[in-house]
């Protein structure tokens, strides 16, 4: 059981410093418009991410509640070449019900640090490629994800789709696919509902579908939120969660 919890709090952690890397994506724009982020620029977020999950375990009816928190920085060094590093921290409190003995647990993980770069091509669809690399220094081997993705542009909506691929030294090799929409309400406000279908490939080949449904808000030209919940099944299991970005652009 502390081992599901170590595992549950590290992800969570990874998700949250994930959620804020890609809180970029989620800025209300113009919707005739790319972004323009200009060589030497730079920005910063903090998510918070929160999840609470239910299951019928070997030691009993099992309730805990998971919280993260990540930290994303990312600087332009051209126009069209930009670097991320990021890290999170996460957190896990479980109690187990068996019979009428109740045991509890809690934990928490650090996630070490990722670096990353991106480098998107010019033209109609702004294909980008990306390599990202997982630095868990507390332990537990590391990680590479090879990505790439693509967008369009149809005013008020905005079409976007990413294919990745993630080794790791300890654990099992994965794909995802994922495709997003999003509405741009006005100047502020952009609405997004997105998919990803992901395959795990060890000793069986595990899936796992996560449906995204969010949105974030531009406060001025430097500030904005993001918020997004979430809901994954993989395998028969459902599991939900929430988490909320700040971006800060000087």
């Amino acid at each position: 059981m502390f081992k599901n919890n170590l595992c549950r709090a590290g992800l969570l952690a990874s998700l949250v410093s994930i959620g804020a890397a890609g809180a970029q994506n989620l800025q209300p724009i113009d919707p005739l418009q790319r972004p323009q982020t200009g060589a030497g620029s730079a920005s910063f977020s903090v998510s918070a991410g929160y999840a609470p999950d239910l299951q019928q375990t070997l030691e009993g009816l099992t309730s805990s509640v998971a919280g993260g928190l990540g930290i994303t920085a990312t600087y332009n060094v051209t126009d069209r070449f930009a670097v991320t590093a990021s890290t999170g921290i996460g957190g896990a409190r479980t109690r187990t019900l068996n019979g009428e003995m109740v045991a509890a647990a809690s934990d928490v993980n650090w996630n070490g640090l990722d670096v990353g770069a991106q480098y998107t091509f010019g033209g109609r669809y702004a294909p980008a490629v990306g390599l990202d690399v997982a630095l868990p220094l507390a332990g537990g081997g590391w990680a590479v994800t090879g990505s790439t993705s693509a967008s369009l542009l149809r005013d008020p909506v905005i079409l976007d789709g990413t294919l990745a691929a993630t080794w790791r030294s300890e654990g099992a090799p994965s794909l995802s696919a994922g495709l997003g929409v999003g509405f741009v309400v006005n100047e502020a406000v952009t609405l997004r509902a997105d998919a990803i279908q992901s395959l795990t490939f060890g000793t069986l080949t595990v899936p796992s579908t996560t449906l995204g449904l969010g949105g974030a808000y531009k406060i001025d030209e430097q500030n904005s939120l993001q918020a997004r919940t979430t809901l994954n099944v993989t395998g028969g299991r459902t599991t939900s969660g929430l988490s909320v970005s700040y971006l800060y652009r000087p």
